[in-house]
């Protein structure tokens, strides 16, 4: 399992997130992700291991496994299935 707790995005010239670039990423839910990946390598990841990342919070202190994350047009990386072509998960914090 893959566990992703915070989002670098792509911006556009007045600064507007466009699309997530990379992410931070580790296989302990319980500790700071500090391993960078890039969306593609999430992307091909999840083809070979569909369901092995989720998202992660902290909270107090204590860190929480979130929502399985979903590639939407082997381009998007969404915490839904619903295959809206964007990005979504905006509730990370942004590195």
């Amino acid at each position: 399992m893959i566990y992703i707790d915070k989002v670098h995005y792509a911006k556009d010239n007045n600064g507007n997130n466009l699309y997530i670039q990379n992410v931070k990423c580790t296989r302990d839910a319980n500790v700071n992700a500090t391993e960078e990946c890039s969306k593609q390598v999430i992307i091909d990841f999840l083809k070979n291991n569909p369901g092995c990342v989720r998202t992660k919070y902290r909270l107090n202190y204590c860190f929480y496994v979130g929502e399985e994350v979903h590639v939407v047009d082997n381009k998007y990386l969404r915490t839904d299935a619903n295959h809206i072509k964007s990005d979504n998960l905006e509730n990370l914090p942004e590195y």
